[in-house]
């Protein structure tokens, strides 16, 4: 594949360095570019890929030959639909992902647990199924909600660029603006409705599958 870039944009640590300074491995978020492979940080141990099958196929991961890649699609190709009809605004599209991909969800985030060094989760644009699974876990490892909510508004200025070339692609402009939407009152909805409906972010862990074990490594 010919690279266009040696710079991924919405490239970062989860919840920013300070939040994982004491954690034995770095857990990375990222969005999906051909870019050369000095691009991603070194010595990485897994590459989680929440990208659908057609999307991996069509873009094919510059990390996909190493041999800690995963395709670990997020959207359950079981229930038909990535979202329900009436969840229009990216909050109630999140909202409705946590039960509806929840054995997607819970399969990245055993990947996660399962991997002793540094690993990195991307989708496409490194926002929406990374996003929930980075706010997740920055959630389970303590930060708080206005950090969450920053970390995930932090993607608007690194995808302006890439924002700008959708939407003079789209013959849908309101479809286009609605998914490029990006502040952090959306993810702080998102882990409020997780605290309200099962009361806390591990709770909600356990709830789609994950053991106490699991939950622990992450």
């Amino acid at each position: 594949m010919n690279s266009t870039t040696s710079i991924l944009t919405n490239l970062r640590p989860v919840g920013g360095t300070a939040l994982q300074a004491d954690h034995h491995r770095t857990v990375y978020r990222a969005n999906t570019e051909p870019v050369d492979a000095d691009a991603y940080p070194a010595g990485l141990s897994a590459v989680i890929d929440l990208r659908r099958v057609d999307e991996t196929a069509a873009v094919p991961h510059p990390l996909a030959a190493t041999p800690g890649y995963r395709g670990v699609p997020m959207f359950d190709p079981s229930s038909g639909l990535e979202s329900a009809a009436k969840a229009i605004a990216l909050e109630d599209q999140y909202i409705d992902w946590l039960a509806r991909h929840r054995s997607g969800i819970a399969d990245a985030l055993r990947a996660i647990a399962a991997t002793d060094g540094d690993v990195l989760v991307c989708c496409s644009a490194g926002k929406d199924r990374t996003g929930i699974v980075s706010a997740l876990l920055a959630r389970h490892w303590g930060d708080s909600l206005e950090a969450i909510g920053d970390d995930y508004a932090a993607s608007a200025a690194r995808l302006a660029d890439r924002f700008a070339r959708e939407r003079a692609a789209s013959t849908d402009p309101e479809a286009t603006a609605t998914a490029q939407r990006c502040v952090p009152e959306i993810m702080t909805t998102v882990i409020e409705h997780v605290e309200r409906r099962w009361g806390s972010v591990d709770d909600y862990l356990r709830a789609i599958g994950l053991q106490d074990a699991e939950i622990a490594a992450l």
